[in-house]
């Protein structure tokens, strides 16, 4: 049976000129991303919308976007569903990230400054100390915190590339891996294993080093290997 999820209202603001559909297009695939709406839970736009403390016209345009996406199924009586995806939808959704990400390597090795890869730095250097703890054994908070620096590494580098179409289509397929799973050790090959690769990652785009893109498409291999590995792969229909 199906969840309709309660979402907590966020701070709405139109004084930086982007519309109530954007924000709530934005906030809805955020609680996608990160887990917190998963495939099957139910959305009711009303609901929502008096949750959210806005009409229900920014949230049908959000909710018509996350159709033409192809993350909801719109029901009758402003009700919608994230949609199951199929396992062959989860492997396009995996092959389609590994492109995106390659592309945006290949761009940030070749054109971006060393000053611009900050906060990737950053990133490393909170992910250093949890990567260094047995993670299987570790507090759910550190492998929570490790789980949203990761996710925002890869984010960045899709930034990084200064390419709007990497980094719409980076959110969009997201949207569908998180759609599947929450992301967790099964899901990626261990913390130091990761951090090891994230590091070595930015030190070849430092050097400008087309070695980055052997880092990148290992790193997401990987990646899929385990995800086809996980129970929750394996339920999902043909």
């Amino acid at each position: 049976m199906s969840e309709q999820h309660v979402l907590d209202p966020p701070r709405f603001s139109i004084a930086n000129g982007t519309s109530l559909s954007d924000q709530v297009y934005a906030y809805l695939t955020n609680k996608i991303i990160t887990g917190e709406l998963k495939f099957g839970d139910r959305l009711n736009i009303k609901e929502i919308a008096s949750r959210l403390q806005v009409s229900s016209m920014p949230i049908r345009d959000a909710i018509k976007r996350l159709e033409q996406d192809r993350v909801v199924v719109v029901n009758p009586r402003s009700t919608c569903l994230i949609r199951t995806p199929t396992k062959q939808d989860v492997l396009d959704a995996i092959d389609a990230r590994r492109m995106i990400e390659h592309f945006a390597v290949e761009l940030v090795h070749r054109h971006v400054r060393l000053n611009e890869l900050s906060l990737l730095d950053s990133l490393l250097a909170r992910m250093e100390p949890i990567a260094a703890e047995d993670i299987s054994g570790g507090s759910a908070d550190h492998l929570q915190e490790y789980i949203d620096l990761d996710r925002e590494f890869h984010r960045e580098l899709c930034n990084l590339s200064r390419n709007d179409y990497v980094r719409q289509f980076y959110t969009i397929v997201n949207i569908h891996l998180s759609m599947s799973f929450s992301y967790g050790c099964g899901v990626c090959h261990g913390a130091s294993a990761t951090y090891e690769e994230h590091r070595r990652l930015v030190e070849y785009l430092k050097a400008h080093s087309s070695e980055a893109l052997d880092v990148i498409d290992s790193h997401l291999m990987k990646s899929r290997e385990n995800i086809m590995k996980e129970p929750t792969f394996q339920t999902l229909p043909d």
